[in-house]
């Protein structure tokens, strides 16, 4: 039992490692497309640009209310109606 439980936290230390690299390179490289976006635009195209993101940031954040916590429970329904 104790080497089942030492693989999964393997398995689960190695998935975060890999969230987290994941993230940090997002964020890394969300910063320098933002850096070169202001770079090469005026104030006021920028600033067109920061609110587009915050209208489609909304949109999917009210496009996804709710879906994970439902799509689990109706697979878990379905399955055990088979």
């Amino acid at each position: 039992m104790s080497e089942i439980v030492n693989q999964s936290l393997q398995k689960i230390a190695k998935g975060t490692g890999i969230v987290f690299t994941g993230t940090i390179i997002g964020m890394l490289l969300g910063f320098v497309g933002r850096v070169i976006i202001v770079r090469y635009t005026t104030q006021t195209e920028y600033g067109i640009y920061c609110l587009a993101l915050v209208v489609i940031s909304i949109f999917v954040t009210i496009s996804t209310l709710g879906l994970q916590e439902g799509s689990t429970r109706y697979i878990a329904y379905f399955r055990g109606k088979n």
